[in-house]
């Protein structure tokens, strides 16, 4: 009887076949950003109610042509026909061809879940009327699920990627990037409670509320400390920018890059954080405000993956690094 034999992908044609993922991650990572300003776009518009039935519209499944109603089943129909599809292909190309690098096959396995998570929570958002906790948590939600599906993709360009036996010392910049880039997210979770708590017009000036850098009113304290939030942890992620700045060198242009695009990110968040405010609160203004702090979100997720896995993995080092460990064996 002729005997069976399992193998198991080759590092050389695992190089030679990594595109799927990365296309596949790539595209995911775009969609899953585009759903979240699609929601934002839901909340400032109050279209979170304009299909008040869940998962159907009105009982059917095409909505009216009535402007709500449009807004919110285009929110469903990304979420459900583009999103859901990717995250879940993604998940099984990365769990499948890549299941000995766990640097891509644990992120995939954990984008399920919150995938289902992610579902759920929008059809509880609808079914219970907008409960501002709920609205809170299904963004946090969406932006996990964003930031899981980068390391996604940061790692399908390196694949195959190898646990270094003695990690890179140094400044210990990376652990700085992954504070920084959980300060975005606090600050992303602070905001949208401040929103569901009916404070986001509150204040009507900036950089003080009316006048004042400590108002005794109860929305407009809410509203205040937000702002104090984003000063004191973009404060903190300007720094963790600046170590990993520091601590990246001869470590390639990856991290560079991803370090200059948070700053910037962040600096346009500010500017538009302001702006939404000296205009009023319009629709349209509050949406890129989302859209900035997500593009942020997404800068500084990137940051502290790619400096993790350059002081963690063999796949991260420098050509450099790589061939002096090399003859020092």
């Amino acid at each position: 009887m002729a005997s069976i034999s399992i193998s198991t992908p080759s590092d050389a044609e695992r190089r030679r076949g990594p595109t799927w993922l990365q296309g596949l991650a790539t595209a995911t990572v775009i969609s899953v950003f585009v759903l979240v300003i699609i929601g934002g776009v839901v909340r400032v518009t109050g279209s979170g109610l304009g299909c008040p039935d869940w998962p159907l519209c009105y009982g059917k499944l095409l909505p009216p042509l009535e402007y709500t109603a449009i807004i919110e089943y285009t929110h469903r129909f990304v979420a459900s026909v583009i999103v859901g599809p990717l995250v879940l292909v993604t998940a099984v190309v990365g769990i499948a061809r890549y299941r000995t690098d766990r640097w891509v096959w644990v992120p995939a396995v954990v984008s399920v879940p919150l995938l289902i998570v992610q579902g759920l929570l929008g059809g509880i958002t609808v079914l219970t009327h907008l409960p501002g906790g709920v609205v809170a948590l299904h963004l946090a939600t969406a932006e996990a699920l964003l930031a899981t599906c980068v390391f996604i993709m940061m790692a399908s360009y390196r694949t195959p990627i190898r646990l270094a036996e003695t990690p890179t010392r140094g400044d210990r910049y990376h652990r700085w990037a992954i504070v920084g880039a959980l300060s975005v997210y606090v600050v992303i979770v602070s905001g949208a409670l401040v929103t569901a708590m009916g404070a986001t017009g509150a204040c009507v000036t900036w950089p003080l509320c009316q006048g004042q850098a400590f108002p005794m009113n109860h929305l407009t304290a809410i509203h205040m400390f937000h702002r104090y939030v984003v000063l004191a942890l973009g404060g903190l992620l300007l720094y963790s920018a600046w170590r990993c700045w520091n601590g990246q060198a001869g470590r390639g242009t990856t991290l560079k890059w991803l370090v200059g695009l948070t700053v910037a990110t962040f600096i346009v968040q500010v500017i538009v954080g302001a702006a939404t405010i000296w205009l009023d609160f319009q629709a349209h203004w509050r949406a890129l405000h989302l859209t900035a702090a997500t593009a942020v979100w997404t800068a500084a997720a990137g940051m502290a993956i790619v400096a993790y896995m350059d002081v963690r993995t063999t796949g991260g080092q420098s050509e450099p690094t790589r061939k002096a460990g090399q003859n020092g064996q």
